[in-house]
């Protein structure tokens, strides 16, 4: 990859193959209430002039910023969430790490942050911060090594600018462990699904807005809205109370159509308020590659007649489908969840149950066992770790060296 030009200077690309490794030191202590997070960071830090700096990976540390700098000021900053996983025989595996890596360029573009690495040498690099952390990676169902990569800009972002796009930036890669594995069981059967509150009081997202981002100012300012007693908020707008996501998650209801098909129905990306989830993705994708006759879903039970739609869905129109019967499910999902039946739903000072559906449970095991490298789905999903042990990895020497 060759590097691109700007008000006539170079910018270095960012590139796996200049890694700076930095082991932990031989009286390495985990800091006492931090035993679940990784051991290891990754750190890339950008400049608008010179581009990308030397990726490096070393102990996890506290970062710094000028008071004044853009994360601090106006949290020009944004994320990604994925996990690592373990299977049987060993290995440790991302699932569609590109697909992160794209929707991180997204939602740096939307911040005037930088978006222009190559996802190949991204890859490289996170792989080799995951074979450190593999003897950390749990290999149980349900359980991982959650990967928190986060982008910002730490150049002042103070004031009116000239424009909108920082000048200095850092990429970080952090990891910890078992996100969202107390939610795991909730696709059980009957009686496990979530409690969820629709929210009215505060919006999340709005047409023309940032809620198809993945932003941290997006997640931040809505915590305050979560009742006790419920898992998440159920995101609420418009007039008509038309859903968008379960906290920080898509969703999905199961409804029996009047030609006797059963609809996955979710909502549309249209109109910016959604997240494009990369769970959402892989369901649908797996749901219409099984109702167009290409491909069979990966694990049976799954009806032939079922359709995939996508658009907009209101309250009303799931409680009048609770009181027709029409309406047999709802589950919400993403990185940190997987798949989640929904059990109950809190709206105008009413409680609506929802019936459970065997086929959440299909779901959630064909992501999961895709994720864990159990399913082959033929699309080469689940990225295997390559093994990676660099001399003096394992706390032999306090002394950087440089990544062959």
């Amino acid at each position: 990859m060759s590097a691109s030009k700007t008000n006539g200077h170079g910018r270095a690309p960012l590139s796996a193959s200049s890694l700076f490794f930095t082991p932990l030191p031989p009286a390495h202590v985990v800091t006492p209430g931090k035993e679940s997070h990784g051991r290891y960071m990754l750190t890339v830090p950008w400049n608008r002039v010179s581009g990308w700096g030397q990726p490096r990976i070393g102990p996890r540390q506290d970062l710094s910023f000028d008071p004044l700098a853009g994360v601090l000021q106006y949290a020009v900053t944004c994320f990604e969430g994925m996990k690592c996983y373990k299977t049987d025989q060993g290995d440790l595996r991302l699932f569609r790490p590109s697909k992160n890596f794209d929707r991180l360029k997204r939602s740096g573009a939307r911040l005037g942050l930088p978006c222009d690495w190559d996802n190949d040498e991204l890859l490289e690099l996170f792989a080799k911060l995951m074979a450190l952390e593999a003897p950390l990676v749990p290999n149980t169902d349900g359980s991982n090594l959650y990967i928190r990569p986060t982008l910002l800009e730490t150049s002042e972002g103070f004031g009116i600018k000239e424009d909108a796009f920082a000048a200095e930036a850092l990429l970080y890669v952090v990891t910890t462990l078992n996100l969202g594995k107390g939610l795991y069981a909730s696709s059980e059967g009957e009686g496990k699904g979530i409690k969820l509150d629709a929210c009215k009081e505060f919006i999340r997202a709005w047409p023309g807005g940032t809620g198809s981002y993945k932003l941290g100012a997006n997640y931040g300012t809505v915590n305050i809205s979560k009742k006790p007693g419920y898992a998440m908020s159920l995101w609420l707008h418009g007039k008509e109370d038309f859903i968008s996501e379960a906290g920080a998650m898509n969703v999905f209801i199961i409804k029996e159509a009047a030609d006797g098909y059963t609809e996955f129905i979710t909502m549309s990306l249209s109109n910016g308020i959604v997240l494009p989830g990369i769970t959402r993705e892989s369901i649908i994708e797996l749901l219409n590659e099984h109702a167009e006759g290409k491909r069979e879903f990966p694990i049976q039970g799954v009806p032939k007649n079922i359709r995939v739609v996508e658009r907009d869905l209101s309250m009303p129109e799931i409680i009048n489908g609770l009181e027709d019967g029409t309406l047999k499910g709802m589950f919400g999902c993403g990185t940190g969840v997987v798949v989640v039946q929904v059990g109950e739903i809190q709206y105008q000072g009413k409680t609506y149950q929802i019936p459970s559906n065997p086929l959440i449970k299909t779901l959630r095991d064909t992501i999961t066992g895709i994720q864990r490298g159990k399913i082959d789905e033929g699309k080469s999903w689940s990225f295997k770790v390559p093994a990676w042990n660099p001399e003096g990895a394992d706390g032999q020497s306090d002394e950087e060296v440089t990544a062959a």
